[in-house]
């Protein structure tokens, strides 16, 4: 029997689908995975994914060893092939000349005759390629649907989908309700398959030195990812505030690109440390080894990579009910789930984690167990996906 061909090809955000493409290959399946980036802005690393060494020419790039050592050494066993496909940027300015380069780079993998296409984003120009690709066995997933700051779902590229009653993978509980509200989405093949830890984060784990000036021996909560308003810095500003009493008692680190207002207040305080600039693969998980515990006092989400990077190193996790983040985090288990927009909750959360080490370490022990045997469990994931895809 002909092994099956599958082509994933993701647009951002790199690191689950890599372990989806990693985990399908060891059921003997042959994949081969395409990263879209581009050629002007990209530093040849995103999250869980390095590729310095990689060729800067536009269109279709093999990756070899020497370009991905640490992806190519966790997977030189498996029917795994890895790919990028360059665009010269992500500006509508010169959309032209990428469709250009996407037309060709499309052509030639609708010739390769895959068994299937799992398309994974939510990018506009995904529309583009769904319809260079048309006729092939398409699957898209989505771990966002529209907006969930605006409550605005549907976009052009779902009502495209919609209408051509393409098969859709959603990976949270929250995205599949939200996708299924949307009219004529119920009508159509989509179900909701979860998704594990960001295991390939692992590979670039080492220790690294970011000047820290706090004491370490002290309970360290981590807040870090990419900062904008709705992940609740304001909340956590007026949490801290109600913890002045216990200042001296543990620390917190904020870390990650972005805005917010609040940033002066976490500077000034002589227990926080603010590192505002992207991070490394290899700084977010030495972070993550050196937190007892995260905070994600969110005001809205969908789902989050910081959950399945730091249930990996066994963090307990404070967060907000919103989203899908209860879905993941189980409450006294592997963390602490708090009513939105409630400081004071928020504050007597952390302060059950200073004063009680049996909690943390309980939690520790749970979160480490996230993905072991249970749904978000990646030999189970690959193979409902496959199963998905037969459909």
């Amino acid at each position: 029997m002909k092994s099956q061909r599958i082509a994933i090809i993701a647009f951002f955000h790199p690191e689950a689908s890599l372990c989806l493409a990693k985990y399908i290959a060891k059921q003997n399946v042959n994949i081969d995975f395409y990263y879209i980036t581009d050629i002007i802005k990209d530093k040849g690393a995103v999250a869980g994914f390095e590729y310095y060494n990689a060729s800067r020419k536009p269109g279709i790039v093999r990756l070899k060893e020497q370009d991905i050592p640490e992806i190519y050494n966790d997977t030189k066993t498996y029917p795994i092939r890895y790919y990028l496909i360059r665009l010269l940027s992500f500006s509508n300015k010169i959309l032209f000349l990428n469709k250009i380069i996407l037309y060709y780079s499309l052509s030639k993998i609708k010739k390769q005759k895959y068994n299937t296409i799992n398309i994974i984003g939510q990018h506009p120009w995904v529309e583009f390629i769904h319809s260079q690709l048309k006729g092939e066995n398409i699957v898209h997933t989505f771990h966002e649907v529209g907006s969930h700051q605006t409550e605005k779902y549907s976009t052009p590229l779902i009502t495209r989908i919609i209408k051509d009653k393409s098969k859709t993978i959603l990976p949270s509980r929250i995205t599949y309700q939200r996708f299924n509200s949307i009219e004529g989405a119920d009508h159509m093949l989509n179900t909701y398959i979860p998704i594990g830890k960001l295991e390939t984060l692992l590979l670039y784990r080492k220790k690294v030195d970011l000047k820290l000036h706090l004491d370490m021996k002290k309970t360290t909560f981590l807040f870090y990812g990419f900062i904008v308003p709705y992940k609740g810095l304001d909340l956590l500003k007026e949490a801290i505030e109600n913890l002045q009493n216990y200042e001296t008692e543990y620390n917190l680190i904020i870390a990650g690109g972005g805005y917010d207002p609040t940033i002066s207040f976490f500077e000034s305080k002589k227990n926080c440390q603010v590192i505002n600039r992207f991070l490394t693969n290899e700084e977010m998980m030495h972070l993550n080894e050196i937190a007892s515990a995260i905070v994600m006092p969110y005001k809205s989400a969908s789902q989050s990579g910081i959950i399945l990077t730091s249930f990996m190193l066994g963090r307990p996790i404070i967060a907000t009910k919103v989203g899908a983040l209860a879905e993941t985090i189980v409450d006294h288990y592997n963390g602490l789930l708090v009513e939105p927009n409630n400081p004071i909750f928020f504050s007597n959360a952390m302060r059950m984690l200073i004063n009680d080490k049996t909690l943390l370490e309980k939690l520790h022990i749970g979160a480490k167990n996230f993905g072991q045997n249970d749904e978000y469990d990646w030999n189970k994931i690959a193979l409902k996906t496959l199963d998905f895809y037969k459909q």
